[in-house]
């Protein structure tokens, strides 16, 4: 008898229960769907499972799932297991936040402001002054942020040790009034802010105040190991896959064969297609060779000096699967030739998606999340989910521009979202 499919969370929690180990989306999506439990007429599954895992443990506080480890998945009360180190370690943290948050709530409230202050050093601020007990008009810490001995952001800081209750608009607000013409606000505290503190810091046209709430300041003191300490133990788990696979190592390794990297075209950050376009028309039109293709660039374009900079140019239609090299000869692929013939926008797109890397996940995150996502955001995500080593957000930035241009997406004050 067939089994009736459930959605991805029903499965990904059924598939959860049965397994010794944390899980990635993938192997998921792949155990669900030989249970017969988990249908998806999708091309992207396991985008769709790490999107929709990842969505609900970020938005629902009661979420039956956690992060394990980089792209994993486990159940919250999942038990810890001799097959999975991940489970051990992530009990252990999960332990250590808990003892941490309840050591901030009983300490004394000066010296939790020191605390903070040891934590902007960690995270480099300078010149970091805690202020006096009385007088302080608010303000409870100074510090500078320096960029690279260039500029100085001078910070105020107001630090709240809440054990109950959020922090409102008017304590944004009144930390704003203390603050001079060249100086920006930051509020920590060790609960959370409520909807119109959020409204009242992301106000236009007012001193920008960033926010820190509970979950986020025990995250960036177990980070930069401002009270707590980092202790290396020796720790063995069962190899599953040596019992279980006899598959080689190369076989048993599944890259996507989808490229890490993509760059922007010139003409303006609106005409990568329109850029595009002309690029491919000017290999259709004899500019095929790769130093053809780059005098091309540095004549059509005033921005591209650099023969360098042209020849990363002339690289995107081949990451994109537009093009390949034969011969020493620049061609148009099929699918090259169908886009520029076409110029459907739609065709270009799910010719980027199968080439490259990581744009069905992106876009699986807008379609699961709807609201405007920042460049921050969606590199977190990659990073939980697809185990992405980028430490700047350049290649996350060319890929939500790429699909900004393909109409896939708009930006907003707010952040990328859907149109």
């Amino acid at each position: 008898m067939q089994k009736t499919p459930i959605s991805f969370k029903q499965a990904a929690k059924q598939i959860l229960e049965q397994a010794d180990e944390p899980l990635t989306p993938k192997e998921i999506v792949e155990r669900a769907l030989d249970q017969g439990i988990l249908q998806s007429e999708g091309a992207t599954p396991d985008a769709s499972m790490g999107a929709q895992l990842y969505v609900d443990i970020q938005r629902n506080p009661q979420s039956p799932f956690k992060k394990v480890g980089k792209g994993k998945f486990s159940l919250r009360e999942k038990e810890e297991s001799a097959a999975s180190a991940e489970l051990i370690i992530a009990k252990q943290n999960e332990l250590v936040r808990g003892a941490l948050r309840k050591r901030l709530l009983e300490m004394d409230p000066f010296q939790f402001e020191f605390l903070i202050g040891d934590l902007l050093k960690a995270l480099g601020y300078v010149n970091v002054v805690v202020t006096k007990r009385s007088g302080d008009k608010g303000i409870d810490v100074m510090a500078d942020l320096s960029m690279e001995g260039i500029t100085s952001v001078k910070t105020i800081v107001q630090v709240k040790r809440f054990r109950d209750g959020k922090i409102s608009g008017a304590i944004v607000a009144q930390l704003r009034g203390s603050a001079e013409v060249d100086q920006r606000g930051l509020v920590i505290t060790t609960s959370g802010f409520t909807k119109d503190a959020v409204f009242e810091a992301k106000a236009p046209n007012k001193m920008p105040v960033a926010l820190v709430d509970g979950e986020r300041l025990i995250t960036l003191l177990i980070k930069n190991e401002v009270g707590v300490k980092k202790e290396l133990h020796p720790v063995y788990s069962v190899d599953s896959d040596y019992f279980d696979n006899a598959e080689s190592e190369e076989t048993s390794i599944h890259p996507s064969g989808k490229n890490r990297g993509i760059w922007p075209l010139p003409g303006g950050i609106n005409a990568y297609v329109e850029t595009l376009f002309k690029v491919l028309d000017a290999i259709k039109n004899g500019h095929d060779t790769r130093d053809l293709l780059v005098s091309w660039f540095t004549k059509t374009f005033d921005v591209v000096k650099s023969p360098k900079t042209a020849l990363g140019y002339v690289g995107v239609p081949r990451t994109m699967g537009l093009t390949r090299t034969e011969s020493g000869k620049i061609k148009l692929t099929i699918e090259g030739e169908k886009v520029l013939a076409s110029k459907d926008q739609n065709h270009l797109y799910d010719i980027f998606a199968a080439n490259v890397f990581a744009i069905d996940e992106i876009m699986e995150f807008f379609k699961t999340s709807k609201e405007p996502q920042t460049e921050e955001d969606i590199l977190e995500f990659l990073r939980e989910n697809l185990n992405v080593g980028w430490t700047t957000h350049a290649q996350v930035n060319f890929r939500l521009l790429w699909l900004m241009n393909m109409g896939k997406i708009q930006r907003t004050a707010e952040g990328y979202k859907l149109p």
